[in-house]
């Protein structure tokens, strides 16, 4: 199993490689394309964030991909946005695509069919973003069928589910799951919301706004369920969600690839995640049962607080 991480730092390749990071995701930003199209035409999926989350301009971008290459390491790029205009694309294939067809990337993460099928006329590697909301072995094998290579499968699934989509799969065809840091209460596959710094997400905005809460009948222990239902979620649900438990499964399972979430994170915290992991993946391989693994596994270390109600948990039917 490889450890996918999310990349802003080309200064430190070594170290996460050294840790046991094997696979780097990150994006650009192009200040021509935001006078072209302006600040809300986003290129991936967390322009919004500007710089915070996309330190590389193009050219930079392609150098990172060579020195990534050097290192034994394998680069995605980012370009998941919701969709893109007819403009934007045209815009894609004439600045972008001839470049990166040249260049040492393995794979471009991409939701805008009309861009995979354009990756594929470069002959490009395709990755169907999870905002592909790749939700069972039926829609896989749809973008499959338009060349894609490698799926990121959403973060709501169940390791059922993801075992069923993966056990359907051809061979050549990799799945990536979800499994370090942020998660989120919506699925990205239905959720036409904007990663942006004026107003962080939808998902964050539902989160902090007040609500008041609206029934036909007052009922006070039906409005205190309600209450205590959204605390709940809104101060515990993936704030920084975990999926260790579930590693032995998946790796059973075949997935080929664990993603750490966070490209606007502290790099020193991914560091500590790339160390976790790594060591949880040589016990699973030592184990000879799921059993044998969570007896054994090595936990966060405020598991006090992330293992206590399942609330962080990204596949919490390992412990419940």
């Amino acid at each position: 199993m490889k450890i996918l991480i999310p990349f802003n730092s080309p200064e430190r390749i070594s170290e996460f490689i050294d840790t046991g990071a094997d696979e780097f995701y990150y994006g650009f930003y192009d200040p021509e394309w935001t006078t072209e199209f302006g600040k809300f035409a986003d290129l991936n999926r967390m322009s919004g964030y500007g710089r915070s989350s996309n330190s590389l301009n193009f050219d930079t971008f392609l150098k990172t991909t060579e020195l990534v290459n050097e290192a034994g390491g394998s680069s995605f790029l980012t370009m998941n946005p919701g969709s893109y205009s007819k403009p934007e694309l045209d815009y894609i294939k004439t600045n972008y695509l001839p470049k990166l067809s040249e260049s040492k990337v393995d794979g471009v993460i991409a939701s805008d069919i009309n861009l995979i099928k354009l990756l594929g006329e470069y002959n490009l590697d395709i990755v169907a973003s999870t905002i592909c909301g790749i939700y069972n072995a039926d829609i896989a094998k749809a973008f499959i069928d338009l060349g894609v290579k490698r799926l990121i499968v959403p973060r709501d699934l169940s390791l059922e589910e993801i075992e069923s989509i993966k056990a359907e799969l051809p061979e050549d065809v990799k799945l990536e799951v979800f499994f370090m840091r942020n998660g989120c209460i919506f699925s990205d596959g239905y959720c036409m919301g904007m990663h942006r710094t004026e107003a962080g997400a939808t998902c964050s905005f539902i989160r902090n706004h007040y609500k008041t809460f609206m029934s036909k009948d007052y009922d006070f222990g039906f409005r205190s369920k309600l209450e205590q239902n959204d605390e709940l979620y809104n101060r515990n649900f993936h704030m920084s969600a975990c999926g260790l438990c579930a590693l032995y499964r998946l790796m059973k399972a075949g997935v080929n690839s664990l993603k750490i979430v966070g490209r606007s994170d502290n790099p020193d915290l991914i560091l500590k995640d790339i160390d976790l992991i790594r060591k949880n993946i040589e016990i699973a391989e030592s184990c000879k049962s799921e059993e044998e693994y969570l007896r054994n596994m090595i936990k966060p270390e405020n598991s006090d607080f992330k293992c206590q109600d399942g609330m962080q948990c990204y596949y919490p039917e390992v412990r419940f």
